[in-house]
């Protein structure tokens, strides 16, 4: 390796990750309920900016958040 930046991505790649992690990531992303579609959609900026920060200080995705929502409003 030249450089420092070559061998943080070796390290970072080579890490083991955590059982469960893989799974966790298709739950949030909505992988476990097959296909995805991607949708767009126009927020005011600050309510944006507010989602953004709620959802950043519990340590979720916006993406989980909202799928939940989704899955919640069908389920009524």
């Amino acid at each position: 390796m030249d450089n420092r930046f070559e061998e943080a991505v070796q390290d970072s790649q080579e890490q083991e990750v955590p059982e469960g992690t893989e799974d966790a990531a298709k739950e949030a992303l909505g992988d476990t309920e097959g296909d995805t579609t991607r949708l767009n959609v126009r927020v005011p900026t600050p309510l944006y900016d507010r989602f953004k920060e709620k959802v950043e200080s519990e340590g979720r995705t916006m993406t989980w958040v909202i799928l939940q929502s989704i899955r919640d409003y069908l389920r009524e």
